[in-house]
């Protein structure tokens, strides 16, 4: 029985030695076979150096296509405070890889070139072949190109110094523990014959690793430990600092566009007021002319009526008198009712003229709005200019009120000239001339035609007086009327014109005022020492 198990026993122990041994050998199992993109997606490494903890992220290449991989390249940026961009093919990168980076980096972050030089266990099987790996084959050039290229887009506070380095010598250097190998035995036929070679050459493991150049990327991760509560803070201001700054300047492009809109919009508002004034001259001339033929028809009419009442009833004076009464306040209340109904036309008309220079400013405005609209957003434009949708509805509610308080005001103008004092006054002048004509001795022994021609002279020339007061007072009366409309029209149009250019102009003050509190966050902050926050003061 025991000759027949001793083999299983045999292999059991084998093997659990088999799996002792390889329980420690797992390094080496992301390590680049050659094969293109090898890195498919983000690998993390939580590390922990001297009790503080941080992370390593192993990102895809982003040489050539990677948009498979750029949503991934930009998380795991986005969260770290320090990337180092490995050149791996010792040649010059192209600008677009620059570019990339540049676009991929978050606020803050810092990036450190490595020139990772290719080279095999036999190319270091002599002492001269072992010069300064800054010296050795083309990574010394390879190197100030790769740097040369990151500094044309990265700012010097971005951009550290850069090292070339062994990689694969440091990792063989630390994969091995006792003497042993830590390498994975997948790797057995690529990476520990790598490992076996380069030990037998430099005969240790230490002169490996100080050949390999990576202490010196281990003292850029010291440095950074070394204060990295200090620049998580800092890293933050810069993270602040940097986007106040691209909000400022996308406030400043918004104003810039802003004020250009306003500047294209100015000379249709200046044209709308420009329609305003013209409509109410418009509307003192119409009116000043209508009432002017008003007043000469009605004299004219009355100096017709005067002559053949005076004619017809010549000898009766309280005929006369009573006729011409009636003539001049039947004549009275017709002038009266075509001034009121020549008012309301004059003011229909003005509300219609000023109704269409609103209507055509709210339309010219748009129209600058679109054509704005358009422009910006033409292919190869950059500007962020987009304008709130423009509320300016000037419908017949609107108007509704303009309408009634101008209305009011033909109303009043016509009360104005329905009162007729000067009318009044011209009757009893009109009647006293005929009573003092019929009266005078001097006439009477003229004959009756003559008689009724001197009468009727005479009330004319009264007549005629009264056409001079009343025409000479028509002026100061269109004042009367004239001035309350124009304070109207004031009031209401002219101010909605106001308002509405305020209301564009607002936005502009908004922006301008946010620009400058913006503006002094940042010098706030850029004044705070390194690695410290204070309060903002506003």
């Amino acid at each position: 029985m025991v000759n027949v198990q001793m083999p299983a026993l045999a292999h059991s122990i084998l093997t659990l030695e088999q799996q002792r041994a390889a329980a420690a050998r797992t390094d080496g199992r992301i390590i680049g076979t050659g094969e293109a993109d090898f890195t498919k997606g983000n690998t993390c490494y939580k590390l922990n150096y001297k009790g503080k903890p941080f992370q390593l992220v192993d990102v895809p290449g982003i040489e050539g296509d990677e948009t498979k991989y750029a949503h991934m390249v930009k998380a795991a940026v986005a969260k770290a405070h320090l990337v180092f961009y490995v050149n791996g093919t010792n040649k010059k990168p192209e600008k677009a890889t620059a570019e990339k980076i540049r676009r991929y980096l978050h606020r803050g972050t810092q990036v450190c070139p490595i020139v990772n030089v290719r080279g095999n266990a036999d190319a270091y099987e002599f002492e001269e072949d072992r010069a300064a790996l800054a010296n050795h084959g083309s990574c010394g050039a390879a190197l100030e190109q790769t740097t040369e290229v990151l500094r044309s887009v990265l700012t010097d506070d971005v951009l550290l110094p850069g090292y070339c380095v062994q990689g694969l010598l440091g990792f063989s250097s630390l994969a091995m523990t006792k003497g042993k190998t830590t390498i994975h035995t997948s790797r057995e036929h690529d990476l520990v014959v790598h490992q076996r070679k380069y030990v037998k050459y430099f005969g240790s493991t230490k002169n490996m690793f100080a050949f390999s150049q990576m202490q010196e990327i281990a003292r850029v991760l010291h440095k950074k430990l070394e204060r990295f509560k200090e620049d998580i803070v800092e890293s933050n201001k810069v993270k602040v600092r940097e986007m106040l700054a691209e909000n400022v300047h996308v406030l400043s492009t918004l104003a810039d566009e802003h004020k250009k809109f306003l500047g294209r919009v100015q000379p249709e508002f200046d044209k709308c007021r420009e329609a305003i004034e013209g409509a109410l001259q418009t509307f003192e001339r119409v009116m000043t002319a209508g009432r002017k033929n008003l007043w000469s028809e009605f004299f004219n009419d009355m100096s017709d009526q005067a002559d053949s009442i005076v004619a017809d009833h010549f000898g009766d004076n309280d005929e006369i008198t009573a006729r011409l009464d009636k003539a001049f306040k039947r004549g009275q209340a017709q002038v009266a009712d075509k001034l009121n109904q020549q008012m309301e036309e004059h003011v229909k008309i003005l509300q219609d003229s000023l109704g269409q220079a609103m209507q055509r400013l709210a339309e010219d405005v748009r129209r600058v709005e679109f054509q704005q609209r358009v422009r910006v957003e033409e292919p190869g434009t950059t500007s962020l200019y987009r304008s709130a949708t423009l509320d300016m509805d000037f419908g017949i509610k609107g108007w509704g009120s303009v309408a009634f308080n101008i209305g009011s005001f033909a109303m009043t103008g016509a009360g104005i000239g329905s009162s007729f004092p000067v009318i009044g006054t011209a009757i009893g002048a009109v009647v006293g001339a005929l009573v003092g004509a019929l009266a005078s001795l001097g006439h009477y022994f003229l004959g009756k035609e003559k008689r009724i021609r001197a009468a009727q002279g005479q009330v004319q020339e009264k007549i005629d007086e009264a056409r001079d007061r009343v025409m000479g007072g028509l002026a100061q009366e269109q004042k009367k009327i004239i001035d309350p409309v124009r304070r109207e029209t004031t009031d209401t149009v002219l101010n909605q014109v106001n308002t509405m250019q305020a209301n564009l102009v607002r936005p502009l003050k908004i922006i301008e005022r946010q620009i400058t509190l913006l503006t002094n966050i940042q010098h706030q902050l850029e004044k705070m020492s390194y690695g410290t926050i204070q309060a903002i003061q506003h």
